[in-house]
């Protein structure tokens, strides 16, 4: 009884670890998006301006950032964490940059609609016994189609093909919390104690890009004319 309570409080703190490093980035990023729209708008477009390939560019590095923490994950720690902090910074500037085309009113019921779902698919992930490694396949298989639709809609210009995307997304991104969160216990009992530190950084990374496409998602729904 004594080793079942030890493991339980040791998975307990590292699902605290997880969670602490993903409102860290959250952080980082909301406070990143506040300033860029108010306080420094123009300094913020120069620098996506005169970044190669613009805000493009950015979006290839912020790419670049999630092989790098996930490759180094087990192996460098801090180097998994500076990239996360990094990758969060970077994504504030160019949230800022969406969020300016949408209504406060749009942005504060989507951000509340994409709370409410994640908090409520991360209980169901952490404590289901149900396996959603398939669930989880299925979201990954499902997000690939939907960036070639994306991009192959970026020519077509289609609105409803958009909003029709819109919802897909928030669909995959639904799953991808609830078995990611499974995928913590998994994770958690695969490393057997080594380097958790990097690991519980690179699932926040993936909790944080998860809750980030939920929100932005929502925010096209809630936002269409």
């Amino acid at each position: 009884m004594n080793n079942t309570y030890t493991e339980t409080t040791s998975l307990n703190r590292f699902y605290g670890k997880v969670y602490g490093f993903f409102a860290m980035g959250l952080a980082i990023s909301a406070i990143a998006a506040y300033l860029s729209i108010n306080m420094f708008r123009e300094q913020v477009f120069g620098f996506l301006q005169n970044f190669p390939l613009g805000i493009t560019g950015v979006w290839i590095v912020e790419f670049i950032l999630v092989i790098v923490v996930s490759a180094k994950a087990q192996k460098n720690p801090s180097l998994t964490i500076a990239g996360f902090i990094v990758y969060a910074l970077l994504n504030g500037f160019t949230l800022s940059v969406t969020l300016m085309l949408y209504s406060q009113a749009s942005i504060a019921l989507a951000f509340a609609t994409a709370t409410l779902t994640f908090i409520g698919m991360s209980l169901y992930g952490m404590f289901t016994k149900r396996d959603l490694s398939r669930v989880g396949q299925l979201a990954i298989g499902l997000l690939w189609g939907v960036i070639i639709a994306t991009l192959l809609n970026f020519f077509l210009a289609s609105s409803a093909g958009n909003y029709f995307l819109s919802y897909v997304t928030v669909l995959i991104f639904i799953g991808l919390t609830a078995y990611d969160n499974q995928q913590i216990r998994k994770l958690y009992a695969a490393s057997q104690g080594q380097n958790q530190t990097g690991l519980a950084a690179f699932m926040a990374l993936q909790l944080y890009l998860d809750f980030i496409n939920l929100f932005l998602a929502l925010l096209r729904i809630f936002s269409r004319d």
